[in-house]
């Protein structure tokens, strides 16, 4: 018998949980004659020098969620790695350490690509060093930035940026997952809020992110975690995600929460995935909220899925895209189970 949380979420107005009714009819179709930037191209922002592993994760969760096609934008010391692992993968190779003239390639490249997909990832292990700092700005539309990107170096005698205005994030037109680093690098930021237009990203924290996002203490988060998922949707004006117990999604209107908590899930990366499959969904068409909600939902069964193999303790992050993309068949009933 599957084990389950120990005590179901109390629903509230507005709120409903996320089971198998509510997302069965989520589960992208494909058909006849579909090619891969058809039904959905990706673009990765991630993993800096030291930090491969993220990118790696995110970019096989996306592409075991559906990702026709999935382009990562990292430093070439990291794009090696990366194709390593993930084969499907393709890179879009940013300077490990030239500090002028890199960010306006880095943006013509990471734009070109952007262009032919359909949705944008930022995020998992980029860091929080200066190159980090550059880049977001850049993504993020700040002059300075045009002339400084590159990891590792920066420059020392450069003005202070410009007020950002979304630049290329928010001119793709495309939707965005915002996750780690990235919303780390958002809550160092004032006014942020108003750079992305009106739910078109998908911001993904845990209750550290979270709180630094809102500027309280973590115990502030907790106390009603629902409540806090839900008022920082409304003053956003965004689909956010507090990774939590009973994860929750809200758009400010709605509230989805998980029917599933899953303790297994407490390890290194297992965010990384969520954030490529919430990606790769997005990309596949999903609103942000209905990609979220299919996300949360095949993410805890495929934890379920692993830990009758290798219990709740052995349990690691690497193990769970295969078994989203094993969840996913078996919802729209294209996958063969056989499960003893």
């Amino acid at each position: 018998m599957q084990q389950r949380g120990t005590q179901e979420p109390k629903l509230g107005a507005g709120e409903r949980l996320i089971d198998e009714s509510l997302v069965r009819a989520l589960v992208p179709k494909r058909a006849i004659g579909a090619h891969k930037w058809g039904v959905g191209g990706l673009v990765i922002v991630a993993g800096a020098p030291g930090f491969a592993g993220a990118a790696v994760l995110a970019t096989m969760a996306a592409g075991r969620a559906g990702a026709g096609i999935v382009n990562v934008a990292c430093p070439r010391s990291v794009a090696a790695i990366v194709v390593g692992a993930v084969p499907e993968a393709a890179t879009i190779s940013l300077s490990d350490s030239e500090a002028s003239a890199g960010s306006k390639r880095a943006l013509e490249a990471i734009g070109k690509k952007l262009d032919k997909s359909a949705a944008l990832l930022i995020g998992p292990g980029l860091g929080e060093d200066d190159a980090t700092n550059a880049l977001m700005e850049a993504l993020f539309g700040s002059e300075r930035a045009r002339h400084s990107i590159g990891f590792g170096v920066s420059s020392p005698a450069a003005p202070e940026p410009k007020k950002l205005d979304g630049g290329l994030v928010a001119a793709c037109g495309k939707p965005v997952v915002i996750d780690a680093d990235g919303l780390n690098w958002l809550a160092k930021q004032t006014g942020w809020a108003v750079w992305l237009p009106p739910q078109r990203a998908v911001l993904t924290p845990h209750v550290g992110e979270m709180a630094r996002l809102l500027d309280v203490a973590p115990a502030a988060v907790i106390e009603d975690p629902r409540a806090t998922v839900k008022e920082a949707a409304k003053a956003w004006n965004q689909t956010v995600v507090l990774k939590y117990g009973y994860t929750a999604v809200s758009d400010g209107t709605t509230t989805l929460v998980a029917d599933d908590a899953p303790v297994s899930l407490a390890t290194a990366g297992s965010g990384d995935v969520f954030a490529g499959a919430i990606g790769a969904l997005l990309a596949q068409g999903l609103a942000p909220l209905d990609a979220a909600a299919l996300a949360i939902y095949v993410g805890s069964r495929a934890a379920r899925r692993v830990e009758r193999r290798t219990g709740v303790l052995g349990l690691v992050a690497s193990d769970l895209p295969l078994a989203i993309a094993e969840e996913l068949g078996a919802l729209d009933g294209t996958a063969r189970e056989n499960d003893d």
